[in-house]
């Protein structure tokens, strides 16, 4: 930048020099004829001195008109060529991203429990089978340790970790007895990337070998909470659901070949409104706490009449294909339309608080906070009647972007949740300059309070320094009376879960 600064100024001061040269000699010549008394020999002397100038103020400028056409050319053909790379870009991007959806519905549709650990052997990638073996949501796994997940077949893996992570595979085989699983797995370690030492991390593959589980179950399938018996169905495989509803789960051949286009196919279904909102109460464990009437907001995709997709199906695919915000957004604009409705058609009808997840592409855009400050202005919508939950995950790992956002909502009346707390660790610092209503216990812990003092000793210690700093607490996954009374002593202010309540379309849970 300075010397292109300096020839600047060099070019400036050389064209000054001409054009003041110039001058001198046009009023010379002008003095000289009035003093000659028009002597020709002095008119065409300073005459030839002036077309001099001239000329060599003429070159100056053609010199410096022929650069300014050569760097335009240049920067002509740099604009094509950075076209071209920004196009070639963009192509290998949308070929990476269809691989990759391919290759995670593959990976769902198999059998193989598939880990990917980083060096401290923490989950940051699995497939479908892990939740189904494990009885885990994709959120609770990630982040967590081995030893979390697999319990206390971590003991066979556990000594083949180092050998790993010097750069080598490693196979071989264990029986995991103790649980509802088959017994007999053979492992797999990759480490990853091939040849890089040290390794960032590695892949655990887990494949049943002389499973007990009867063909039928082989079928892959998304994991869901039935409320009955599994149905058969010739197009692929149908469960009832959270709320009774019917699931219809696609076959492997359909997963690949049904959804060539799926960013076409959930674009179709936003624009045509075939998301449907369903709900879950979250009950207050005391009479005296405000905000008695609380709901969980969640997603389904109908398929068919009657027939619906719940997240795990179609939550992956809007994340590769960057539409969680277009979701996010509608969600928040029908259930602020339903709302209104239900408030218009009886105006003595108490609204509930609705608790929506926001998505970490709604948490990092700038658009998303005006979208929804412009959607309650619209409705006339009383803000308060709206939570935000936000995953602990998410404010880790983008701490500034979810400040910024409870900053712009937080004023306007809005409330938030921390969600999954404890998932990545059980410590309040992270929450540091965040004005956060509710925090919700990570549903792992929850589900182990009966048989872990550890995670029961965890539940009191974070409803404690709730109630001290002004938080509400919500313990997740609740599923037993036994379970119920164990929070209401440990001073938990709010459960949810299927020994609460089970999901149901929006209208049936006001």
């Amino acid at each position: 930048m300075t010397s292109l600064r300096e020839l600047l100024r060099r070019r400036w001061l050389r064209t000054a020099l001409i054009f003041l040269l110039t001058v001198i000699l046009v009023a010379g010549l002008i003095v000289t004829v009035h003093w000659t008394l028009y002597d020709p020999r002095w008119i065409a002397f300073l005459g030839g001195v002036l077309f001099a100038a001239a000329l060599a103020l003429a070159s100056q400028a053609s010199r410096a008109q022929w650069l300014i056409m050569r760097r335009t050319r240049q920067i002509e053909r740099l604009r094509a060529q950075l076209a071209q790379e920004v196009a070639r870009s963009r192509s290998a991007t949308e070929a990476a991203r269809i691989g990759e959806t391919r290759l995670r519905l593959l990976a769902d549709a198999i059998d193989t429990l598939i880990f990917f650990v980083d060096l401290d052997e923490r989950c940051i990638y699995h497939n479908r089978a892990v939740e189904e073996k494990t009885g885990l949501g994709a959120r609770q796994i990630f982040g967590l340790t081995l030893r979390e997940i697999l319990g206390g077949a971590y003991l066979h893996v556990a000594p083949h970790v180092g050998t790993t992570l010097e750069g080598n595979p490693v196979d071989y085989e264990f029986d995991w007895s103790g649980t509802a699983l088959p017994e007999k797995y053979a492992a797999r370690h990759i480490p990853y990337p091939p040849g890089e030492l040290p390794p960032r991390g590695f892949y655990l593959l887990m494949t049943v070998t002389g499973s007990h589980v009867p063909v039928e179950e082989s079928v892959p399938y998304i994991a869901v909470h039935a409320a009955a018996e599994p149905v058969a169905d010739v197009a692929g495989v149908a469960v009832s659901g959270e709320g009774g509803e019917t699931l219809y789960l696609r076959s492997i051949s359909d997963q690949l070949m049904g959804w060539d286009e799926p960013r076409v196919k959930l674009e179709y279904a936003l624009k045509e409104n075939q998301f449907l909102l369903f709900t879950q109460e979250i009950q207050p464990l005391r009479a005296n706490l405000p905000d008695p009437s609380c709901r969980e907001v969640l997603l389904r995709l109908q398929e068919e009449e009657d027939h619906f997709l719940p997240p795990g199906g179609f939550i992956p695919i809007a994340e590769r294909y960057g539409m969680m915000e277009e979701l996010d957004r509608w969600v928040v604009r029908n259930v602020i339309k339903w709302c209104v409705e239900q408030k218009r058609a009886d105006a003595a009808w108490p609204m509930p608080l609705h608790c929506v997840n926001l998505s970490e592409a709604a948490i990092r855009s700038v658009d998303f906070a005006r979208f929804v400050n412009y959607e309650l202005k619209q409705h006339d919508f009383n803000p308060r009647a709206l939570c935000f939950e936000i995953g602990e995950p998410e404010i880790i790992g983008h701490h500034a972007h979810v400040q910024r956002f409870i900053n712009a909502l937080k004023p306007l009346g809005c409330r938030f949740t921390v969600d999954a707390f404890g998932s990545v660790k059980v410590s309040f610092t992270h929450l540091k300059g965040l004005a956060v209503d509710f925090l919700k216990i990570d549903g792992v812990i929850i589900q182990n309070i009966l048989r872990d003092p550890s995670a029961l000793a965890k539940t009191r210690a974070i409803s404690t320094v709730c109630s001290k700093v002004g938080l509400r607490s919500i313990a997740e996954f609740v599923e037993s009376e036994e379970t119920i009374a164990t929070l209401r002593s440990a001073g938990v202010d709010y459960v949810q879960g299927f020994g609460i309540a089970q999901p149901q379309p929006i209208g049936k849970t006001s």
